[in-house]
């Protein structure tokens, strides 16, 4: 049985149809304004020697105002000195134009579990302004160099606690020789005509020698800090892996690769095989290998099992600088993994699945099956608990 709505009720929901339709276009358009999709943009570009975890939609801002996102990361095109990976950014036209020459562009960790940011800092207005769209990127802060330098800084400081410790030895032999009278400078102190004189010589030389000699406890304090501060930041580091929440995202890609506490299955297969030349774009033929490769995964749906894509890169016609190799071996990794995915290999059931997880060693030899003599392959491993 149906009852019609009296003209109040139909003018009531007809009220709230439309404020929710209201609610609605208005959130659309706070997202799209948001995302920059009405505004009046500007593509750049900036080129790095590393875009660790810098991705479609990682967040540009300038002096920490958010005006854009990363549209792509490009691969460079060439290996060797000066290659460098493109980060292809769309900015508001009403902040791009506020850049100038010396322009700058980081690559910042944006809070507890390390996402990316792109800053820009716009420079100065008096270089003039920003020729083309293309930013110069700087090399983002690497705890491991900080380290390096204050090692550096220690050696140079002790290099020059040991010449001033030879320079106060020889200064007192001096010294010592005068007041002996011996040689021709103590001759001449006990001359009567300069013997006032050379005492005075002597009060500055005194006066020197006990400076160096502040000098050179000043400049051991500075090397035991140095020391102190390099025990620091390991302890810092180990601390920081060691965190509750922290350590879930901190993995150690050897301990991901060698499972005493599991069996495991390995399936190898040379990067010539499956991708092109120098690349992680995968050939139709490596597209085949891996699609037959899903299959026998399907197959082996064990509770609990993980399946870890493993690549390696090995000096062959063309090397490349170790950074580079990382990231291609890590790209690769990630192509494939995200393949056998397609192809449902992590789901163990209707809700439950299992990590497929991607590491690239770069031109680390494997730890599973170290072959100084190995070309560039990959190895995709499954383990299973006993």
């Amino acid at each position: 049985m149906s009852h019609s709505l009296s003209r109040s009720q139909s003018v009531a929901l007809g009220f709230v149809v439309l404020l929710a339709l209201a609610l609605g276009g208005y959130g659309v358009a706070r997202i799209a304004d948001k995302q920059g999709l009405w505004a009046e943009t500007t593509e750049l570009t900036a080129g790095f020697a590393e875009a660790h975890d810098v991705t479609p939609g990682t967040p540009v801002r300038v002096r920490g105002v958010e005006t854009g996102q990363v549209l792509a990361v490009e691969y460079p095109d060439h290996d060797g000195p000066g290659a460098q990976v493109t980060v292809r950014m769309r900015v508001h036209t009403k902040y791009a134009t506020r850049l100038y020459a010396n322009a700058r562009v980081h690559i910042h960790a944006n809070g507890l579990l390390g996402s990316k940011v792109i800053a820009i800092q716009p420079g100065d207005p008096s270089a003039g302004a920003l020729a083309g769209t293309h930013l110069v990127g700087v090399k983002p802060f690497e705890v491991a160099d900080a380290v390096n330098d204050v090692r550096d800084l220690a050696k140079e400081a002790k290099a020059l606690a040991a010449d001033t410790r030879t320079a106060v030895a020889s200064a007192k032999e001096l010294i010592d020789g005068v007041r002996a009278g011996e040689g021709s400078l103590g001759k001449l102190v006990r001359d009567d005509a300069l013997h006032d004189e050379a005492r005075k010589v002597l009060a500055r030389a005194d006066k020197a020698i006990t400076n160096m000699e502040g000098e050179m406890g000043a400049l051991r304090g500075f090397v035991s800090d140095g020391r102190d501060t390099l025990r620091s930041v390991k302890q810092g580091t180990d601390a920081f892996g060691k965190m509750p929440i922290v350590r879930n995202y901190v993995e150690d890609q050897i301990a991901l690769v060698v499972r005493p506490t599991m069996s495991r299955e390995k399936w190898d297969y040379a990067t010539r095989d499956l991708f092109e030349p120098g690349t992680a774009v995968l050939t139709p033929d490596g597209a085949a290998h891996l699609t037959a490769l899903a299959q026998t995964l399907n197959d082996r749906k064990y509770s609990g099992s993980e399946i870890v894509v493993a690549s390696y890169y090995a000096h062959e016609k063309n090397p490349v600088a170790p950074a580079v190799a990382l990231e291609l071996t890590r790209k690769q990794a990630e192509v494939i993994a995200e393949h056998l995915k397609g192809e449902s290999v992590h789901k163990l059931g209707t809700f439950s699945r299992r990590k497929v997880v991607p590491l690239g060693f770069g031109t680390a030899q494997s730890p599973v099956d170290p072959d100084p003599a190995a070309p560039s392959h990959v190895q995709v491993l499954l383990f299973v608990p006993r």
